[in-house]
């Protein structure tokens, strides 16, 4: 597997929520016609389209910046 793929592979495997398919979703155009199977098998490594992993990513990032303000502020 190439490497930036793994990274972005091991960004989503941590900090992907488990409400993501309708947040990745709205980061997509709306011309690219994905199907929420499709990006259910992006995450199971069933398919490789860039342009979900990369809004897969989009969100995983989002979502880690929200952990951590939230640790942030508890303590």
């Amino acid at each position: 597997m190439q490497l930036h793929i793994e990274k972005a592979r091991n960004i989503i495997a941590k900090y992907l929520p488990t409400e993501y398919v309708d947040k990745v979703l709205e980061k997509l155009p709306p011309d690219s016609k994905v199907s929420k199977g499709t990006i259910r098998n992006v995450k199971n490594k069933l398919s490789d389209r860039y342009d979900v992993l990369n809004a897969m990513v989009e969100v995983a990032l989002e979502h880690k910046a929200l952990q951590e303000k939230l640790i942030t502020i508890i303590t």
